[in-house]
């Protein structure tokens, strides 16, 4: 009875928990408790740089972007298929991370309707189409934007 009374599951382990007996914090160290957590908060964390760095590489895309609508049309092609391509792997890695999130769900669908009206509109040299080209851009950047600080990105 004594034994089974000083077991302690892995997953109850908390290491900010102060308010413990020193058996607990014992048997959750040699239970392995605490170093689950410790690995758990590290994936955590690989995740949330993979996703920086994914977020990173879509701001690099617009960047680029908005600066090939002032190029030819070759190059502003390569940058959209590279945008549209960082931005279709961050939407996928983020949908399936965040499955859980209805507030997030929404933010992505909403980006990837917009992403596939882009794709589907035709690329113009035209100075008024190069104009709402831009203002698109920004759009997509300010909604980007708004999905990354609701995940609790810094950018």
């Amino acid at each position: 009875m004594a034994i089974s009374s000083c077991a302690t599951a892995p997953g109850s382990c908390d290491a900010t928990n102060r308010d413990v007996s020193m058996i607990t914090k014992m048997n959750c160290d040699y239970s392995g408790g605490y170093s689950d957590q410790v690995k758990s908060k590290e994936n955590e964390l690989t995740a949330a740089r993979n996703e920086n760095a994914m977020f990173k590489r879509v701001y690099d895309g617009i960047a680029a972007e908005q600066a090939s609508t002032r190029k030819d049309l070759q190059a502003q092609q390569q940058a959209q298929a590279s945008l549209n391509q960082s931005l279709g792997q961050l939407l996928s890695a983020l949908k399936i991370r965040h499955a859980n999130k209805a507030g997030v769900q929404k933010q992505i669908s909403a980006l990837q309707s917009q992403l596939q009206t882009a794709q589907s509109r035709p690329t113009s040299s035209n100075p008024a189409q190069l104009a709402a080209k831009q203002e698109e851009l920004r759009m997509l950047q300010q909604k980007v934007s708004k999905l990354q600080l609701s995940l609790g990105f810094d950018h």
